[in-house]
């Protein structure tokens, strides 16, 4: 396995202390006034460089003091002028912090970029929203700009398996838009930032009721170049919570970390259909909740947590792991998670500590898990808890051509079928596929649609498939051995069974991220042998 390495960036102060000079003027010593360093600094860059932007820029509803907006207040018409952005002393450049405070039920547009070093920073101060009739410009617009940080300015989210509340708000101001509705629009956007935000509602879906007539959408992005990050928010009520377009030929901005969503119909799509070239994109540690309220007679939307798909251009190096997926999944679901697209277009796709855990669902279209036209996937110690509903699949691999499948450690539990190698994907594919355990089926735990074989024991499958020698089976509803959490017990058949993996450094601890580090053996799934911190099931939002 290649190794993987992650680092983390950490700033970097430094305090400099000057004494007072002194001058000797006949008997009488005069002491010079101390001039503060950050002083002289800004001084010496704003005289050499021509320009200094306003420090702090104060925006209200009618441009009238409100809350903490008190100093030199103004309306968002002012924001969304664009000869108010520049490098004056009281226009917005690099190193402002806009201030919002309010309710703003106008539109905003971002009319500059910051720079490396000193981002433009909106900032929600208590109680602040955007609540508008936002459209497909969206509530708040920041494309085609750079250094760019949107922060509703409370860390909340979804953090080592806890949820916090979130402060500032960005949602549709009617229950059921007609038209696009996007909560955010930063499509290539570089060096931008998205955190700690309440974004959504922005169509108030009710399962087989009134639905969107255009994408509704809580941020639509594109990275450009640099970093494209959206961490520590709360995503509701829209038909896609985050949608990223790759938009050059070496994509590596993408990161999605720390979020919930729920009541949405996808929660993560990379939609590559001929933008770019994808080369690396971290998912993890979120939470993708309910989905069922998308639901419509005849699913003419497909319900996914996760996906992602290319067609011709590819998708490179995405990594999915420390994420919980669960709630009510309706009766219209593809799976949580769907790689999708044609021939080897999704390379080297690593999935590793995620889990599983869906409450409620009819049936899976797909499977839970859904992977095609890749190159090179590897799935990792996750846990996929089934229902045992209308055929459904718990993994299923479709149409891989020249793909290397690697499988391991993983806990695989409570569907029709356990595994299905689809059409068009060569079972000698499956190039390492053992450390598995099997748990709760009928009679048909894995098949080969090739051929079409079902296998009902683990003996004959691992004639076939040359995999799986050290995995286990039990046909018993508890075999596995977890709780409701999906943590093992002490009995349960995955503990002390799996492979002992190194390479990827987040792979060490489970899906918390956090201590204890696993110990050789490794257990099967996405936890470690302890008890899980609480956490919701079911995730659903009321819409305010």
């Amino acid at each position: 396995m290649s190794e993987v390495r992650y680092g983390k960036m950490t700033g970097l102060h430094a305090t400099i202390a000057f004494r007072s000079r002194v001058r000797i003027a006949g008997n009488e010593i005069v002491k010079r006034k101390r001039t503060p360093l950050w002083l002289f600094l800004f001084v010496c860059v704003c005289t050499i460089a021509g320009f200094c932007s306003a420090t702090d820029i104060y925006i209200t509803p009618t441009g009238t003091a409100q809350g903490v907006c008190t100093t030199s207040p103004q309306p968002p018409s002012w924001f969304n002028t664009a000869s108010n952005w520049g490098s004056g002393s009281a226009q917005i450049g690099p190193g402002t912090t806009v201030h919002l405070c309010g309710t703003i039920s106008t539109p905003l547009t971002a009319q500059g970029s910051g720079s490396n070093g000193s981002p433009i920073t909106i900032f929600f101060e208590s109680g602040a929203s955007i609540t508008a009739a936002c459209g497909g410009s969206g509530c708040l617009n920041a494309a085609g700009l750079s250094y760019i940080v949107v922060d509703g300015g409370t860390a909340c989210g979804w953090s080592s398996m806890m949820q916090g509340a979130c402060n500032g708000t960005i949602k549709s101001s009617t229950a059921t838009p007609s038209g696009s509705t996007f909560g955010i629009v930063a499509t290539t956007c570089s060096n931008c930032e998205f955190r700690n935000l309440n974004i959504g509602p922005f169509f108030q879906a009710v399962a087989y009721g009134a639905y969107p007539t255009g994408d509704v959408r809580g941020i639509e992005g594109g990275g450009g170049s640099g970093t494209w990050l959206v961490h520590n928010n709360i995503i509701t009520y829209a038909s896609s919570a985050i949608v990223y377009i790759p938009s050059t030929s070496n994509d590596t901005a993408l990161q999605v970390y720390n979020n919930v969503t729920a009541n949405i119909n996808s929660s993560v799509d990379i939609s590559n259909n001929n933008n770019g070239t994808m080369n690396a994109a971290l998912i993890h540690d979120n939470h993708f909740g309910s989905t069922a309220v998308w639901d419509q007679t005849g699913c003419s939307d497909h319900h996914n947590s996760l996906h992602a798909f290319a067609y011709t251009t590819t998708n490179n190096n995405i990594q999915y792991y420390n994420n919980l997926i669960d709630g009510n999944w309706g009766t219209c679901s593809t799976g949580g998670l769907f790689i999708e697209g044609n021939g080897s277009v999704n390379n080297n796709v690593t999935v590793f500590n995620n889990l599983w855990n869906i409450a409620s669902y009819t049936q899976m279209n797909n499977g839970i898990v859904y992977i095609s036209a890749g190159g090179s996937v590897r799935f990792y110690n996750n846990t996929i808890l089934g229902l045992m509903q209308s055929g459904d699949v718990c993994l299923g691999v479709l149409g891989l051509t020249g793909a290397s499948i690697y499988m391991e450690n993983n806990i695989i539990s409570g569907c029709n079928t356990l595994l299905s190698n689809g059409t068009g994907s060569n079972i000698s594919l499956f190039t390492d596929v053992d450390y598995n355990v099997y748990g709760w089926n009928t009679s048909s735990p894995w098949t080969d649609q090739n051929i079409p074989v079902w296998y009902s024991t683990i003996s004959s499958w691992r004639a076939h498939c040359s995999c799986d020698i050290h995995s286990t089976f039990g046909a018993a509803s508890n075999y596995v051995g977890l709780n409701s959490s999906g943590v093992p017990s002490s009995s349960s058949p995955a503990v002390g069974a799996g492979a002992t993996l190194t390479g990827l450094a987040a792979l060490n601890y489970d899906i918390t991220g956090t201590a204890p580090e696993r110990a050789a053996p490794w257990n099967c799934g996405a936890y470690t042998l302890r008890s899980a911190p609480p956490n919701p099931s079911n995730l659903t939002a009321t819409v305010p």
